[in-house]
């Protein structure tokens, strides 16, 4: 793994755990899947955000299969 791959996971981590402080609430009410697939999806999309930032022109993706309604 090389510096970019080890900064880009330690940015990613620092996300998940941020989402996670932000949604812990919902663990409280028994949320925790709900928790657990939401943040994956909205770390999804701040990558997708990037990546539109930087001029990779792609449509947002949301993975409804994944997503507990």
């Amino acid at each position: 793994m090389n510096d970019d791959e080890e900064i880009f996971d330690k940015v990613i981590g620092q996300l998940r755990l941020t989402i996670g402080a932000v949604l812990h609430p919902l663990r409280m009410y028994g949320q925790d899947h709900y928790v657990d697939t939401a943040i994956e999806e909205l770390v999804s999309l701040a990558v997708q955000c990037h990546q539109k930032l930087s001029g990779i022109e792609v449509p947002y993706y949301v993975n409804e299969d994944k997503l507990h309604w």
